[in-house]
This record gives C-alpha cells, sequence and structure tokens, in this order.
C-alpha cells in the first residue's frame, strides 16, 4: 500500500514538472512572438546638438528601421544607441521655432514591427526673467504664449537665477536690506512631451521650498545637467562656510572643500571646478579608489562658460599687466588662447560643441561701448558687431539655446534705470530687445517624459 502511494505520488510529480514546463515553454512562444512595444521617452539634457530624447523598448531593436520614423517638421537629426536603448539628436543648425511630431516606428532583431506611436515634442525653452516692480524683484516665466508667470513671491533684490539643467526646477539668491539672504527653490513639472498634442502646455509650477536662510555673507548657487543644485554658503564668523549638493532636486549631500571663490558644477554632472589661491582645479564629484589625481590650471582665471556637449570650456584670463585673454579649454590639451586684449570681457558663451565662441566686450573710455565677437574654435573673428546705444548690465550673463539658436541677456540705454530682456542671433549677431524689464534673464530647459502602458513580461 505504502509503495502504491509513492509511486503515485512520483507519478503526479513528474507529471506536474511536465505541466509547468510545457506551460513555461508555451509562455516562452508566446513571448518570442510578440512583437516589440515603446516603452518609454525622455528629453535627455545632456546632448551634443539642439536636443535629444532617449527612447527605451521592449527589446533589442533594427537601429536602422528606428531611424525612418518620420519627423516632422523635417529637421537635421541623427539616432544613436544599440539594442533596447537608442537616442534621438536634433542637430545643431536650423532654429526650432514649435512643437515637432515623431512618429516612432521599427522593427525588432527577429524583423517583427512594433505598433507605430506618435509623439509631440516642444524641445524650446522657457525664458526666465528677474523683473523689477513696486513690491521689488519678482521671477517671471514667459509661458508659450506670450504672457508673464510669477514664480515666487517678491524679494528685495533677487542676486542670482539658476535653473537646473534638466528643466525639474530653479532656485534663486533673495537678499534684503538686513544682510539676510535666502535661498528658494521652485520645482517645476515640465509638459514639453506627450502622445497627444492637446497634452503639450505650460510647466506646472510644484512646491516652493526654502532651502537657506540666515545672515550670510554671500551665497553662490551652481546646476548641471543631470538636475543637481549646488549651495555655496558664506557665514559672517569664522568657519561658518558650507558647500552642499541638492542631488536631483532630492537628497543633501554635504562636501568637505575649501574654495576662494565660487564654484561651478561640469555640465556632465562628473564633477567641479574649484577655484584656489593656485588657480582652477578640477575635482571629481564621486571621489573613488585608485582616481585621478586633481587637475590645476595655474594662473589668475576664471570659468565664463561650458560648451556642454563636448567638455570644453571658455575662461578668462588676467595677466599682470592689466590685459585679458579668453581661453578655449579642450580635455587632454592646453588652453588655446582665442582672444587677447584690454577690453573688458562682460560676458562669454559657445555652443554645444565649442565650435563657435561669443564674447562681449567693453573699451575702457567716456564712450564705454560694448561690441560683440563671433570668433570660431581657432580664434578667427567671423562677426564683430557694435551693440550701439545698448550696453550689458551689471551681471549680465550671455546664456546660449541651441534650439532656438539665440543668446539671452539683460541691456540697458545709459540713463535709464531699469535694463531689458534681450536676444541676439547666435548666427547674425542680430540684437532683439524686448519690452519687458530685467535684472537678470536665464533658460529654463525644456523637460518632460512619457511612458507607455505596462503589459507584464517582456
Amino acid at each position: 500500500m505504502t509503495g502504491r502511494f509513492a509511486g503515485s505520488k512520483e507519478r503526479w510529480l513528474a507529471a506536474s514538472l511536465m505541466l509547468l514546463a510545457a506551460v513555461a515553454l508555451l509562455q516562452q512562444q508566446l513571448l518570442a512572438r510578440r512583437p516589440p512595444r515603446l516603452l518609454a521617452v525622455a528629453v535627455q539634457p545632456i546632448r551634443s546638438g539642439a536636443a535629444a530624447l532617449d527612447v527605451t523598448f521592449s527589446r533589442p531593436m533594427d537601429r536602422a528601421t528606428v531611424a525612418d520614423s518620420p519627423l516632422e517638421p523635417r529637421y537635421p537629426h541623427r539616432w544613436f544607441g544599440r539594442q533596447d536603448r537608442m537616442r534621438l539628436l536634433l542637430e545643431s543648425g536650423d532654429p526650432v521655432s514649435g512643437p515637432v511630431r515623431l512618429d516612432l516606428r521599427g522593427q525588432d532583431l527577429r524583423r517583427l514591427p512594433m505598433t507605430p506611436q506618435s509623439l509631440w515634442w516642444d524641445p524650446r525653452p522657457f525664458l526666465l526673467a528677474v523683473a523689477p516692480g513696486d513690491e521689488g524683484e519678482r521671477l517671471l516665466m514667459r509661458l508659450r504664449d506670450g504672457r508673464w508667470r510669477s514664480l515666487m513671491p517678491a524679494q528685495q533684490r533677487i542676486l542670482q537665477v539658476e535653473p537646473l539643467g534638466d528643466g525639474r526646477g530653479v532656485a534663486v539668491v533673495g537678499d534684503d536690506a538686513e544682510t539676510t539672504q535666502q535661498v528658494l527653490f521652485r520645482r517645476i513639472d515640465q509638459r514639453s512631451l506627450s502622445g497627444a498634442s492637446s497634452g503639450l502646455d505650460d510647466p506646472a509650477l510644484g512646491p516652493l521650498e526654502t532651502l537657506e536662510s540666515g545672515s550670510l555673507l554671500f551665497v553662490h548657487l551652481s546646476a548641471n545637467q543631470r538636475g543637481d543644485l549646488l549651495i555655496q554658503l558664506g557665514g559672517f564668523e569664522p568657519g561658518s562656510d558650507r558647500i552642499w549638493i541638492l542631488d536631483q532636486g532630492s537628497d543633501r549631500r554635504r562636501l568637505a572643500l575649501e574654495a576662494s571663490g565660487a564654484l561651478r558644477l561640469l555640465p556632465d554632472g562628473t564633477g567641479l571646478v574649484l577655484p584656489s589661491f593656485d588657480g582652477l582645479e578640477l575635482l571629481p564629484l564621486e571621489s573613488t579608489p585608485g582616481a585621478a589625481p586633481r587637475q590645476t590650471l595655474p594662473g589668475s582665471r576664471e570659468v565664463k562658460a561650458f560648451c556642454s556637449g563636448s567638455g570644453r570650456a571658455l575662461l578668462v584670463r588676467h595677466w599682470p599687466d592689466y590685459r585679458r585673454s579668453l581661453e578655449l579649454v579642450i580635455p587632454g590639451r592646453p588652453p588655446r588662447q582665442v582672444w587677447i586684449g584690454e577690453a573688458g570681457v562682460m560676458a562669454a558663451a559657445c555652443d554645444n560643441g565649442g565650435e563657435r565662441l561669443w564674447l562681449v566686450l567693453r573699451e575702457a573710455g567716456q564712450q564705454a561701448r560694448d561690441r560683440m565677437l563671433l570668433l570660431d574654435a581657432q580664434g578667427r573673428t567671423l562677426l564683430n558687431r557694435s551693440l550701439n546705444d545698448w550696453r550689458l548690465t551689471s551681471g549680465a550673463e550671455l546664456d546660449f539655446d541651441p534650439v532656438s539658436d539665440q543668446l539671452l541677456t539683460v541691456v540697458r540705454r545709459p540713463g535709464e534705470d531699469a535694463g531689458r530682456v534681450a536676444l541676439i542671433s547666435g548666427r547674425t549677431l542680430d540684437l532683439t530687445v524686448l519690452d519687458q524689464p530685467a535684472v537678470l534673464a536665464r533658460w529654463l530647459p525644456a523637460g518632460g517624459a512619457w511612458a507607455g502602458r505596462s503589459r507584464g513580461s517582456r
């Protein structure tokens, strides 16, 4: 009796295992016949071209078939990547004037086609301006229809505006007459990517946070394109200086550093530039065993701009005879001098590849007129244009947007109290001055993500 029961149990167990194996085989065959699906698409802020999308599929895809996906309007673009992750890169050149439609299609490596998916994408950034008013200075965002929206309560003065490179927020340094400074951070929910044209919209405002507040000697902010925000604080008491990073808008991390000037995060999130008494030092953000020693560039230099898609940067060097030079730093090479003279370098910028360089110079004298140069990477002057009666305001930057191929700054005429927002063509240096009064102006990059419906295992 016991033997028959044991044998029956073994036969039942064997049959169950065979059934499970058959079910698994059937499931595997069904999955093998399932066509590929589009899982997710996200705006990629770190890019070498004008704009980029990261695309994730459920299976490894044939890139040549994905590259046939229509894009309207037909801006120059390329596809990169392999397997199930690819990137669409809009080439720099033709300014993007509005939303684009991408009809994603393609085949996987088994030649099975995916179900086409249409996406609408508006890669244009949003213009931020610090506008003066009766109640103080207020940070505004220009919406797609041209209207302006306030992002924060008015401050007596706003000393700095720092948008996150992924477009998910913007921080400001506010100041009042009692030496109290505060760092305010507005989170922003971007809606520049959608599965329907009606889904494209202006950003929604998230919470407003006070990251720092108190009696401070100085505050400096720096952001990278990953969405990290560095906050550098200097107090009145010895030993009260501190530096910390808000990692992608969430986790706080202290940095044990001593700096003689303003720190700058590298655009790709791998490190930072530390001013020291010996020059500029390049440090990694993450210390790992066997990491390369600090890289030091001696001399009196300051970072003016990063060419974010190429690892290049623009530095201004101050010489003992009061001359100034503009240097293009290329990884692995000594700095290349592209301009030198006695004029003041008011601002400088470069495109993502570091092939076009812009600088605004101010000659000494009673006229003190500003002129703008467009240089190539070898230092050859391509264009030289006067700004006529307009001058860059104190503290104004040249903020380059590769999507519209425009530079953003703030200018004013001599004798006028308020500055105004100005746009400068990257190709022609034509100046367009807007009616909006401003103290500071920056671009907030477009952002957003789209996710497909989950349908179980791949």
